[in-house]
């Protein structure tokens, strides 16, 4: 069984080791000058492989993923990582690192891992046509292969400098394969508001809503990092797809001090605070409980000074501050698109592929897995997590299949 695989990323080069290891004749095609490109982004730089509370319902398709999970989930992952030389560790909200905090480690053993199986690698190569006659026929500027099976892990749209631009998802539609509307996930938003530049750096955990002609999309949990653009952090990379996926006018609300604690518990610390120093000053009080990057923003909203003692603001100002302080809100203008995304939304219809081999249901021996499709996970690994299981399932259907 000779098999191409399109696409030197993640998925791509798990599944050719998958494979050359089960005795198949393998080979990667790849459009960029090297493989693994986006892999070294990954956590910022540390590589974010999985996590602990991995969950089938961290995807947009629950029941598509379940089978490529049944097969290999988070600990047969972990294990796996094992093998190439790659120990893992677990940080905060359950995400798995490797050892080494070192995304380039781990780039460095699967090549290292490829290099000792002999699997040929075709850079520089984007595929631009792929016939089937009695086998696939795949066409680069300058060479032709042959390959009794295709295995597409071409990647979505994000973050294009790395590879994943689209383009690919023709080659997929020349097959009568359809493919949904793609829009940005996991990326930063985009926020209106002219203290942007003094917020820039501040953090703050908390929960994060999104909000849709004043109805509520979606929310999340966790630190999020002002920026002189808008907002990022976990919480705030997990909203993002909604963004493009709504149409209207959009903002969000959030906390502007640590919401650690229950809201009614909070609520009742800061009044309780307000009445019990009510001969602070309103900036004096607010140093003690919120960044002082915040404070500009609070003050101007009361249409108060930062000199004005507690005692001296109007009652209807210190309800407002109580609500500024747990849920203030801000015009969302946009998302900072598939450039800065860490993952596509939409993709090929998973309609058209077979959830227990990820074989395509319309062309025989075409196998589509990892981001092409339309599955997208949480922030936290969940994605590379899904790179890797549909490689194995789809390895195995080839190797062991009928």
């Amino acid at each position: 069984m000779k098999v191409a695989v399109i696409g030197g990323g993640v998925s791509g080069c798990f599944a050719a080791i998958a494979l050359k290891r089960g005795g198949a004749d393998v080979e990667i095609i790849e459009r960029k000058d090297r493989v693994l490109k986006k892999l070294l982004a990954t956590g910022n730089g540390r590589c974010n492989l999985t996590n602990a509370k991995f969950s089938k319902n961290c995807y947009n398709h629950p029941d598509f993923v379940e089978s490529a999970f049944n097969l290999n989930d988070n600990e047969d992952f972990i294990d796996y990582l094992k093998l190439l030389g790659i120990l893992t560790v677990e940080e905060e909200l359950g995400r798995i690192y490797p050892m080494s905090l070192k995304a380039q480690n781990v780039v460095n053993l699967l090549l290292e891992e490829m290099e000792e199986l002999q699997i040929p690698i075709h850079l520089s190569s984007p595929v631009i046509s792929i016939e089937k006659k009695k086998n696939f026929e795949l066409k680069t500027n300058e060479e032709v292969f042959h390959s009794d099976a295709v295995i597409f892990a071409c990647g979505g749209s994000s973050a294009p400098k790395f590879g994943t631009d689209g383009k690919s998802y023709k080659l997929l539609e020349a097959f009568g394969h359809r493919v949904t509307s793609l829009h940005p996930a996991l990326t930063q938003i985009r926020l209106k508001s002219e203290y942007l530049k003094q917020f820039s750096g501040a953090k703050v955990q908390g929960e994060i809503s999104l909000f849709c002609k004043g109805e509520k999309v979606a929310c999340d949990f966790g630190e999020i990092l002002f920026t002189d653009y808008g907002v990022s952090g976990p919480p705030v990379l997990n909203l993002s797809k909604y963004v493009n996926l709504q149409e209207g006018s959009k903002y969000v609300e959030m906390p502007l001090v640590n919401m650690l604690k229950d809201e009614k518990l909070m609520r009742e610390e800061i009044i309780s605070q307000i009445y019990m120093l009510d001969y602070f000053s309103l900036e004096r009080f607010l140093m003690g409980i919120m960044d002082k990057k915040l404070i500009n923003y609070v003050v101007y909203s009361l249409k108060a000074d930062k000199t004005d003692s507690l005692s001296n603001l109007e009652d209807f100002q210190r309800r407002k501050l109580v609500e500024i302080l747990l849920s203030s809100s801000f015009e969302v203008t946009g998302t900072r698109g598939f450039e800065n995304s860490h993952v596509t939304s939409g993709g090929l219809d998973i309609s058209q592929i077979d959830e227990n081999t990820m074989e395509s249901r319309m062309v025989k021996d075409l196998y589509v897995i990892g981001e092409v499709l339309d599955i997208d996970g949480e922030c936290g690994g969940y994605n590379i997590q899904w790179a890797f299981s549909s490689a194995m399932l789809c390895a195995k259907d080839i190797l062991y299949g009928e």
